[in-house]
């Protein structure tokens, strides 16, 4: 009896040394440890990520304003009267613009309202 007392401990201590170095096998493969990145990130990336943005319009808005006095600048050779009369009509032409898209975006609101009413 002391013989199978001994078998019996050895065997419970070699189980118990096996099954720490095992891992579950739940029938599937190991999975692969390294992230395999399938394309690189481009220039479009970044773009869209920062079109979504907040940032995107007032950015966007002061570029397009530096960029239009810089090229009446440019056009106006320093003839400062050149330079306010081009910047002059731009301005009009961008407040009628404004005002054009606002009457437009009413009309369709007032149109919409109508005809969920009935």
């Amino acid at each position: 009896m002391a013989q199978q007392r001994r078998r019996t401990t050895s065997n419970n201590s070699s189980r118990q040394r096996s099954s720490n170095n095992r891992r579950p096998n739940n029938g599937r493969a190991p999975a692969n440890r390294q992230s395999v990145q399938t394309s690189d990130v481009t220039f479009a990336d970044y773009w869209l990520a920062f079109s979504k943005s907040k940032a995107f319009f007032p950015v966007m808005t002061i570029l397009t304003i530096t960029l239009i006095v810089l090229f009446d600048l440019l056009i106006s050779w320093n003839n400062f009267d050149r330079f306010f009369i081009m910047l002059g009509v731009e301005l009009i032409l961008a407040a009628v613009i404004w005002i054009a898209g606002l009457v437009l975006s009413l009309g369709k609101d007032s149109v919409s309202d109508e005809g969920g009413a009935e």
